[in-house]
């Protein structure tokens, strides 16, 4: 077995790997030139962190992580983003190899530690189980019912968190009638659940920094301007958000996210703006939606009463790499 770093050469063989392998952990399949742009020609793909795992000129296996330098939560992370064995080499031994070298590479450039996490802006789409090929646009981590999983816990890695799946068929979805005295009783009280007019409503990316997350940082106050924003609002100013609203290519309704600030708590704002959600997101045509939230988010009450089902269970897994020995691979690298 040799390990080498990746080059365009190998294009081929890697979306082999994908068409075999990846499918079968559950990612989608994928036409050449959409798999190029997810993975291959991402601008955050680098050949410093892909490795190839060859045997007798045939490659067997690929491994790939990335490095997000831009933000601060990132910027001391390697970011694992998959790992894909030609069936007959889909062995521990093997997978160890890919993840070794991997991890070398990080170690090298200065991470402190690799992860498995949502924060990966290197996107792959899966399949959700038991829905007729439903698309997801994103993996949060390692999914608990492969082997990869009990390999990285061999490893040495740690489960840090887990993550649900979760899935709504919005064809059979309908606002409960209980919804309207939710409403009504919220609005004694000053809230409103609206589409955000940024003539009307005030201090939404002041709420948005308020919860700390530089994803949503980045993208609510810009889909909220250019897209659309449904909001809860009290006295013109921004108590909370979902959305935006919009069916993806795979008619899945795009979900950023669900937040309502602390001190806005305790009025039912997360469950109205999430119903209205559900129901806007099939109006505009999206045909499902599907979701991840951390398996004790008590959010997770929410998605389940509108109707969502738990379909796999993904972990966060990390791994230090301060104070190790970086080994010698296979190509004799280091």
């Amino acid at each position: 077995m040799e390990v080498r770093r990746y080059d365009r050469s190998y294009d081929d063989a890697v979306y082999r790997l994908w068409s075999g392998s990846g499918v079968k952990q559950g990612f989608v399949p994928l036409q050449r030139d959409e798999f190029d742009r997810l993975l291959l020609e991402n601008i955050h793909f680098s050949s410093d962190y892909a490795f190839l795992l060859i045997k007798e000129a045939c490659v067997c296996g690929f491994i790939c992580g990335c490095g997000e330098e831009e933000r601060p939560e990132t910027k001391d992370l390697g970011l694992f983003s998959c790992l894909l064995l030609e069936e007959g080499y889909d062995t521990e031994e093997n997978a160890g190899i890919l993840i070794q070298a991997l991890e070398n590479a990080f170690q090298k450039n200065g991470k402190k530690k690799i992860v498995s996490s949502y924060m990966n802006p290197i996107r792959l789409p899966w399949i959700l189980p038991e829905t007729k090929g439903r698309q997801h646009n994103n993996a949060p981590g390692i999914a608990i019912d492969t082997p990869l999983y009990q390999w990285m816990m061999r490893a040495g890695y740690r489960d840090r968190a887990r993550e649900c799946a979760m899935y709504l068929d919005l064809m059979e979805f309908e606002m409960p009638d209980w919804i309207a005295q939710k409403e009504k009783k919220a609005a004694s009280e000053g809230y409103y659940v609206e589409w955000y007019d940024a003539g009307r409503h005030h201090k939404l990316k002041e709420m948005v920094d308020s919860m700390h997350n530089s994803m949503w940082s980045e993208e609510i106050p810009y889909a909220a301007e250019h897209i659309n924003m449904l909001v809860a609002v009290k006295d013109g100013c921004v108590a909370g958000f979902t959305g935006p609203v919009y069916p993806e290519k795979s008619t899945r309704g795009y979900f950023a996210g669900i937040a309502v600030a602390q001190e806005h708590e305790k009025h039912g704002l997360g469950t109205l703006l999430f119903y209205r959600l559900c129901m806007e997101e099939k109006k505009a045509g999206s045909r499902y939606m599907s979701l991840f939230t951390g398996a004790d988010n008590h959010a997770g009450s929410i998605y389940k009463g509108a109707g969502f089902q738990v379909k796999r269970i993904f972990a966060l897994v990390e791994k230090s790499l301060e104070g190790q020995d970086v080994r010698r691979n296979f190509d004799g690298t280091k």
